[in-house]
């Protein structure tokens, strides 16, 4: 059995993020990431291949977490997520 929190986590090392992140985070960094190893773009890194199949498989990982994640909109998950008052506000329906 795959042990996904085993997988997350090295997915986060590999790209080199914090354990609290954003969806748009993770592509920003995947996209930097990939320059970085890219063939046309830097013609000196070593093992350029293997990096950017690490890079990809990494991005994968995260990307399927992220959109198979459930999020709750009730009103203590916002406050925890927007302490503010004005954002608790401003989801109140």
């Amino acid at each position: 059995m795959i042990d996904e929190y085993k997988l997350i986590q090295d997915a986060l090392e590999t790209l080199k993020l914090p354990p609290y992140v954003s969806i748009k985070e993770i592509r920003s960094r995947y996209l930097e990431l990939v320059k970085e190893y890219h063939d046309d773009l830097n013609k000196d890194v070593n093992q350029k291949d293997s990096m950017i199949r690490r890079v990809n498989q990494a991005y994968e990982i995260l990307k399927e977490y992220a959109q198979n994640y459930r999020f709750k909109f009730d009103e203590d998950e916002i406050k925890k997520q927007f302490p503010k008052s004005e954002h608790v506000k401003k989801f109140r329906f």
